[in-house]
């Protein structure tokens, strides 16, 4: 931690994630007092592999993360396939650039610059209980201390368990949240690249696999319930395998998760008696790409604004209110899954190539087909 803890602090984030890190930042460059609260110790041991569109390493870069800090490899273009991996067509244009990072690195890295600007941080700590004041929100932590701030930003996941205590429904608590699977592996050989499968479904269907360096990662977004996702998910792999998609070496088993793609334009409110929920606790993830980096950076860096700005103002929890009129500007349009029916666009995107070229920018840039 390196500096000993305030009585009461402007903000206390809870999680220490992308969302967490970058409303940090963002605060303590303000000259905020800030505390960061993260159940985990940094680095993590997960060498779990993700990536970044533009939007994602423009963000980082006014945050003062480069590729070298962040442990990224860049790539450029991506190759589109057919669910049956049947076709496919690379498309590459100047704005079709990202980052592919490894959490525990990236994360660190993150959190981290934020320190750096003058934000406290506690690893290796969870909260147990919280009390919502009249004036603060008191966190009675897993090592038996109390921190406080006169405003809390809830970044802990998309289970959220402070969200719970502070009565915030998160991602997890809607209706109908996709679920996923993933599995990460090492390969003998190599490379550094992105393949994306879209299914022509109505109800969405994609498989993203990203290979950093030896590290393969790949994941799989259902939106339909109508076949089992762990039937769907070995069929592609088999699928995959046999085409050369993905290379020898796929564990067996993979490991599952809630994918709240879009959810936060569902939920009723982001905002609580002196709290925010912001990141995968706030469905703050592109439901078209699955993305979750940068709507989660981006989700924290408006929230930081709307907190800070809510503490100068003459009545806090409505200046905090702001925080939904404010993501929503920003981020709506990028979280939205496209108002296109895929079951008609799949199949031209492999012999279109202005077509393809839709679909691969919606994907990394976030636009509208």
């Amino acid at each position: 931690m390196g500096k000993a803890l305030r009585e009461l602090y402007d903000l206390v984030v809870v999680g220490g994630g992308p969302a967490g890190a970058v409303a940090a930042l963002r605060a303590a460059r303000q000259k905020a007092a800030v505390l960061v609260v993260e159940k985990e110790k940094f680095p993590r041991a997960d060498r779990h592999v993700d990536w970044l569109g533009p939007a994602g390493t423009a963000l980082c870069k006014e945050c003062g993360i480069g590729v070298k800090k962040a442990g990224a490899a860049a790539f450029k273009g991506v190759r589109l396939h057919s669910w049956d991996l049947k076709r496919n067509t690379f498309v590459d244009d100047p704005e079709l650039r990202g980052w592919l990072v490894e959490r525990s690195v990236f994360d660190a890295a993150l959190l981290k610059q934020a320190t750096t600007a003058g934000a406290n941080a506690l690893h290796g700590v969870a909260v147990r209980d919280l009390n919502l004041a009249e004036d603060r929100v008191v966190l009675h932590l897993s090592n038996g201390r109390e921190v406080a701030g006169r405003v809390m930003l809830i970044a802990d996941g998309v289970d959220s368990p402070t969200g719970q205590m502070a009565n915030l429904a998160s991602a997890a608590w809607m209706r109908d949240v996709p679920q996923c699977l993933f599995v990460q592996y090492e390969t003998k050989e190599s490379a550094t690249r992105m393949d994306v499968a879209v299914g022509a479904s109505r109800t969405g269907q994609l498989a993203t696999i990203v290979r950093s360096g030896k590290i393969v990662n790949l994941t799989i977004i259902m939106r339909s319930a109508t076949i089992p996702i762990e039937q769907q998910f070995s069929a592609f792999c088999n699928s995959a395998l046999k085409d050369g998609v993905l290379p020898e070496g796929i564990p067996a088993e993979p490991r599952r998760r809630l994918s709240p793609g879009g959810i936060a334009l569902d939920m009723d409110t982001h905002v609580g008696k002196r709290c925010l929920l912001i990141g995968n606790a706030g469905g703050f993830v592109a439901a078209f790409s699955n993305e979750g980096i940068y709507p989660a950076m981006r989700s924290g860096w408006i929230a930081a604004d709307a907190a800070l700005q809510a503490l100068q103002a003459d009545v806090l929890q409505d200046e905090l209110a702001s925080f939904g009129v404010a993501w929503r500007r920003e981020l709506a349009d990028y979280l939205r899954m496209p108002n296109t029916d895929l079951s008609l666009l799949v199949p031209l995107i492999f012999n279109n190539e202005q077509m393809s070229r839709r679909v691969a920018r919606a994907f990394l840039l976030g636009q509208p087909f």
